[in-house]
């Protein structure tokens, strides 16, 4: 069921979007929230091997799971934080080319791209984190 719950997902966004595709893809807003939050996850001393590695892991332990899940919480807050701090750096850019209206564009897109990448990392984040919570309690209670 969760595979179908992140097809299902992705399949809602890509209806929604339609053929416009090519205009969701802003590739500094990509940089600002993905390497950002990988930045804070790495200053965190987060393991962001093991973050990834029990989420595909049968095996893992139940401190390994649960340490996955307070990765991804931290990825999920951290990507949320740095969505909100590049619709900031959007603006920024806006308001700084007011006089050039063709220049406004990219300000707009950087703004709205990067608020909207980190919410949709945030939502992953906390479905996988809630599903390594239930199966750190269940191998706890085990």
């Amino acid at each position: 069921m969760r595979i179908v719950g992140f097809v299902g997902f992705f399949a809602a966004l890509m209806v929604g979007i339609g053929s416009n595709i090519s205009i969701m893809i802003d590739y500094p807003s990509i940089v600002i929230v993905v390497g950002s939050t990988l930045a804070v996850l790495l200053c965190s001393g987060s393991s962001v091997n093991n973050m990834f590695g029990a989420v595909f892991s049968s095996r893992a332990s139940v401190d390994n799971l649960s340490d996955a899940a307070r990765t991804w919480r931290l990825a999920g807050v951290a990507a949320l934080t740095m969505g909100g701090i590049g619709t900031m750096i959007g603006v920024i850019i806006m308001l700084r080319n007011m006089d050039d209206p063709a220049a406004i564009g990219p300000g707009t897109a950087i703004a709205i791209l990067t608020l909207l990448y980190g919410f949709v990392i945030f939502l992953i984040a906390l479905a996988l984190q809630t599903r390594l919570q239930g199966r750190a309690a269940e191998a706890a209670g085990d």
